[in-house]
């Protein structure tokens, strides 16, 4: 071990290691596009990451994607006390343990954002956005092909509620995300 306090690898060795990595990374990525896009977040569920087409793409398991708006927390907790109108108060949220936050925003959401109750289909995952990890409200799983069945007008229905009810501007889509696990 080379180690300053023998639990390891010292700070100046892992340092050494870690630029050796960086240049041999950069070396080996050297002639590779630069200007190579993300896959997500992206308006439509590129081929490869639809597990129906993914063996075409030599993509054994493709990465969980969900289709929705990724939002910030402020808009899930401001939905949440308009829901709740009354028994919370933003300064509460502020003083409680983020878990239960969490709970109560996306009780909330769930039992206001959908509109067929007897066939709930939403669903609330952490996603992968340019700007980090953002709640999602997601209409479509890419894992569950099976409740990929809203026709167009009742996909822009919902859509459009969740929209108008987190209070998201007009230009925000609904897109792809990844999900913040496999």
């Amino acid at each position: 071990m080379d180690s300053d306090n023998d639990h390891g690898v010292s700070a100046k060795d892992l340092s050494d290691r870690l630029e050796q990595i960086k240049i041999s990374s950069e070396r080996s990525n050297k002639n590779k596009n630069p200007e190579r896009k993300p896959l997500l977040p992206a308006p439509y569920l590129p081929p490869q990451l639809n597990p129906a087409k993914a063996h075409l793409y030599n993509v054994r398991r493709p990465r969980k994607a969900y289709y929705g708006f990724a939002v910030t927390s402020d808009s899930m907790v401001d939905h949440a006390l308009r829901w709740y109108k009354g028994r919370f108060t933003r300064e509460e949220f502020d003083r409680a343990d983020l878990s239960h936050v969490e709970i109560i925003c996306v009780g909330a959401a769930a039992k206001h954002l959908e509109l067929d109750t007897e066939h709930p289909r939403l669903e609330f995952p952490l996603a992968e956005t340019p700007d980090g990890l953002r709640p999602c409200i997601a209409i479509y799983n890419s894992h569950k092909r099976s409740d990929w069945n809203l026709d167009a007008e009742k996909e822009r229905e919902q859509i459009d509620f969740i929209r108008s009810e987190l209070r998201l501007p007009e230009t925000q889509e609904a897109m792809w995300y990844f999900a913040n696990c496999r």
